[in-house]
C-alpha cells in the first residue's frame, strides 16, 4: 500500500498509482469518472481490460463486460463496484429474466462487494466518489 500526496489517497502498489494518473489525464475531472478510474485501478484484470469496461470515446460502461471471461471473483467485485460508483445504479441487472436479475442484485450487496483483500481501497474509491460525506469523520 502506498500513499499519494498528489492524489490524496492509498493506492494498491505503483501501478494501481500509475494507472490512475494516465486515466485521469484522459477523463474528466470529476468524483465519478475518478472513483471509476481508482477502482478499475485496484486489479490487474480490471487495468488490463479497462477499455472493455469503459469506453473513453464516449464515456459510458459496458455492462456485457460482468460476463466476460477474463473476469475472476474479485476482478467482478471490483467493476460492480466500479459501475455502482460511476452510475449511482446496477446495471448488469437488466436481463429481462427476474430470477438471474435478483440473482445478479445480490452481488451488489456491500458484504457481498466489500467482503475481499480489495477492502481498503473500496474504502478509498467511496472516499473519492463522495469527497463531501468522508472529510472530516463523524460529526
Amino acid at each position: 500500500m502506498i500513499f499519494s500526496k498528489i492524489h490524496s489517497a492509498y493506492f494498491a502498489d505503483q501501478d494501481h498509482l500509475d494507472f490512475y494518473s494516465r486515466q485521469m489525464a484522459k477523463l474528466p475531472n470529476d468524483s465519478q469518472h475518478n472513483a471509476l478510474a481508482y477502482t478499475l485501478g485496484i486489479c490487474k484484470n480490471t487495468r488490463k481490460h479497462f477499455d472493455s469496461i469503459f469506453s473513453v470515446n464516449d464515456f459510458s460502461i459496458n455492462p456485457a463486460a460482468i460476463d466476460e471471461g477474463w473476469q475472476t471473483g474479485s476482478s467482478r467485485k471490483v467493476t460492480r463496484l466500479a459501475f455502482q460508483l460511476f452510475t449511482d445504479k446496477i446495471p448488469t441487472a437488466t436481463s429481462g429474466d427476474e430470477e438471474m436479475d435478483i440473482n445478479e442484485l445480490s452481488k451488489y450487496s456491500v458484504s457481498d462487494i466489500f467482503c475481499c483483500h480489495y477492502a481498503p481501497y473500496f474504502f478509498e474509491a467511496v472516499k473519492i466518489r463522495y469527497p463531501e460525506y468522508t472529510k472530516g469523520g463523524a460529526k
